[in-house]
């Protein structure tokens, strides 16, 4: 083995080490550096519920309750949750750029002072009840985007990637919430309006909303909620210092001299948040001196304020005569003297006319008739008698309307038992048919023995005419039946029999659905005519009810030998639905009847003549 290519290599290494001690020589060692995406805290921004920054000028803490966040200093109120929310993101978001740890710095020269973190720019500190970080925030980097930092007391100095103008400037007023009332408030249950003029009070009960005072009656739902939408927009324009509290005479802001006071109880709280509104601000125009009662101080809001002034019982009345739901609504009955109609909405079979006999009802016409009800606005003529003596006026008042909602099973929550349903609300009235010559009726509202008036027009449209009475009648079943007479499923027809001036035609279905000729012998299907007396028999809707209860069916033109068509289904019992055609009724209608029901109704002539066409074709 030759020895000079070891020597060779001997004498690269030393090179090598020469090299570096000379070149290499007072340079400074260089920071540690980190991933971009280095987070300097690993928390979630949920998980943080106490925020406080310090400075030279600025001693600032914040706490989160109940979901809502609060300053504890410099006073205590409210915070600007969306203002704490941005500063959280902004800490959570420092991304660490490099560490100079004091090793390094003690070979560079360098102390703590040389990045403005001997005496630094602000403390923040962030956690919860559990744990705190601690960040120091010294100068930034002159020749890039870092910002020098110290996490927890550590002698290490971390280069950041950190938003500086989420943080300066910064001063206690900036972190106050502006709003009067906070978002809480849109879950008010009660709310009260207290002024020289009168005091108004609202309660949420069973999800409604009801006035308490100055007289009991419901609200009008949608009016109370644009008068806490309305409260929810008013903001604060500027604050005052907590001495200006000492002296109510001049803020006006004392119990007797305040010119408003706003009270809300939002759902859960014991305690209400309470606006008191006092006199003009001495200094700035246009604003009034007010307290919120979870702010130690006086602040100012704008004179728009007092609109709230105008707020009065009678305008948040509801003046529907009925506030019933009719998507909701399980049942209707009417009276009418001696008429009475029971109309229900079933689970198998949806709207159904109870009384005074049973048959599908028209949803349409029920859900019409729900609809006017609820629609009457009416004025209160006089409240009830505390003795529950019924006025004079309800001795001639002959019709009666009750509206029942339906009533739902409430369910035991631990181990989901049903338990009896609950009982449904009904609304009762007595009232009588309107005159032409009145321009309001009365309507006597049986639970509250309140006597009400409402525009005649509106009342006379629950009354419908009829051929068989001088007046229109309440309780008349006809236009709240279902016009639908026949829905045979054509799958379901085996057989059918057509009888017309002294012929009849019978047809059958095979096993393999052709339709052959049973009578006459011989005979040949008409083209075309089973699939359309089909779809006829399978929807066949009247123009509208004629009559119901008919002894004489004579007078309609139906007897033994009017024309008829009867479908045989399939099923055991020799199920069949015979159609009776009788004669016109002068319109351009035809009087018929199915068989069994004894209901007369009118078809357009066209419909009755294709009911009654050949099955079988001529020879």
């Amino acid at each position: 083995m030759s020895w000079k290519p070891t020597l060779w290599l001997l004498m690269m290494v030393v090179l090598t080490g020469i090299f570096v001690l000379v070149f290499e020589k007072g340079t400074e060692p260089a920071a540690r550096a980190l991933p971009v995406e280095s987070p300097l805290l690993h928390v979630s921004p949920a998980s943080i519920t106490r925020l406080s920054i310090m400075s030279a000028t600025t001693s600032v803490e914040c706490v989160k309750r109940e979901g809502e966040w609060f300053l504890t200093r410099p006073v205590e109120m409210r915070a600007d949750s969306a203002r704490i929310q941005r500063l959280i993101a902004a800490v959570t978001s420092i991304r660490k750029r490099e560490v100079l740890d004091a090793g390094l710095r003690g070979k560079r020269g360098l102390s703590l002072d040389s990045f403005g973190l001997e005496t630094p720019r602000a403390r923040v500190v962030v956690g919860n009840e559990l744990r705190a970080d601690e960040i120091l925030l010294g100068d930034a980097s002159p020749l890039d985007d870092l910002v020098y930092l110290r996490l927890n007391g550590s002698e290490d100095v971390i280069g950041a990637i950190c938003k500086l103008s989420e943080f300066f400037p910064l001063d206690g007023n900036s972190l106050r919430d502006r709003a009067v009332f906070p978002p809480a408030i849109r879950k008010a249950v009660r709310l009260e309006l207290k002024h020289a003029g009168g005091f108004l009070q609202l309660a949420l009960k069973d999800g409604a909303w009801r006035i308490q005072q100055p007289f009991d009656a419901r609200a009008d739902g949608a009016k109370v909620e644009r008068l806490i939408q309305s409260l929810e927009l008013l903001t604060i324009e500027d604050f005052g210092g907590a001495a200006a509290l000492a002296d109510p005479v001049t803020t006006g802001l004392g119990g007797d001299e305040s010119v408003l006071q706003v009270s809300l109880w939002p759902d859960g709280k014991r305690d209400p948040l309470v606006l008191t509104v006092g006199k003009a601000w001495q200094d700035l125009p246009g604003l009034l001196y007010a307290r919120v009662n979870d702010m130690a101080a006086v602040c100012a809001v704008k004179k728009d304020v007092l609109a709230l002034l105008e707020v009065k019982a009678g305008a948040l009345q509801d003046r529907r005569l009925c506030d019933a739901n009719p998507a909701t609504v399980a049942k209707v009955t009417l009276y009418d003297g001696d008429l009475k109609l029971v109309m229900e909405r079933t689970p198998e079979a949806g709207w159904m006319l109870m009384e005074p006999f049973r048959f599908p009802a028209n949803a349409r016409a029920v859900g019409a008739l729900l609809r006017m009800i609820t629609n009457i606005q009416v004025d209160e003529v006089r409240q009830g008698s505390p003795t529950n003596q019924v006025p004079d006026e309800v001795a001639s008042m002959g019709c009666r309307i009750i509206v029942a909602n339906q009533a739902t099973a409430r369910v035991v929550a631990t181990n989901d038992i049903p338990v009896p349903a609950a009982i449904a609300p009904v609304w009762s009235y007595r009232l009588a048919f309107p005159s032409s010559n009145e321009a309001n009726s009365l309507i006597f509202v049986e639970a509250a023995g309140s006597l009400m008036s409402a525009p005649s027009p509106d009342v006379r449209r629950l009354w419908v005419e009829t051929a068989y009475t001088d007046r229109p009648v309440l309780a008349d079943p006809l236009p709240y039946m279902d016009r639908r007479m026949l829905d045979v499923k054509p799958a379901q027809v085996r057989r059918i029999t057509l009888a017309r001036k002294g012929r009849e035609e019978t047809v059958t279905a095979s096993a393999d659905g052709a339709w052959v000729v049973d009578s006459p012998p011989e005979g040949q299907v008409a083209e075309g005519a089973i699939p359309a007396l089909l779809t006829l028999a399978s929807d066949l809707n009247a123009e509208r009810v004629e009559a119901i209860s008919v002894t004489n069916m004579v007078a309609y033109g139906i007897d033994d030998a009017s024309p008829r068509v009867t479908f045989g289904l399939r099923g055991t019992g020799g199920i069949q639905k015979t159609v009776l055609i009788g004669s016109g009724n002068g319109r351009n209608g035809v009087y018929a009847l199915v068989q069994g029901q004894d209901v007369v109704f009118v078809l357009s002539k066209n419909v009755a003549e294709a009911l009654v066409r050949p099955l079988v074709a001529e020879q």
